[in-house]
């Protein structure tokens, strides 16, 4: 949900990457609402170093359930819990 409410302010309403970031950084540290995997999911959003936020709420979610991420992608792959094909 997060990545694509991530999406959605990019494409919908012409903002920027940091700033969909800020936004969301900004409603998930509310109180309003919170991120199911906790301070990984903001530390997520806040990296912007490597691959994108997108991936990184992939690799985020399946380590949450203790699998691993297989990905041919380059940036994903140097994730924590995840490995290149």
């Amino acid at each position: 949900m997060i990545g694509e409410a991530y999406i959605a302010l990019q494409h919908h309403y012409g903002i920027s990457k940091d700033e969909a970031r800020n936004a969301l950084h900004s409603v998930l540290t509310s109180g309003l609402c919170s991120p199911f995997n906790g301070p990984s999911v903001m530390e997520a959003i806040l990296s912007k170093k490597g691959c994108g936020l997108v991936d990184r709420m992939i690799a985020n979610d399946y380590a949450a359930q203790g699998l691993l991420t297989l990905t041919n992608d380059t940036k994903m792959a140097r994730l924590i819990g995840t490995e290149k094909l």
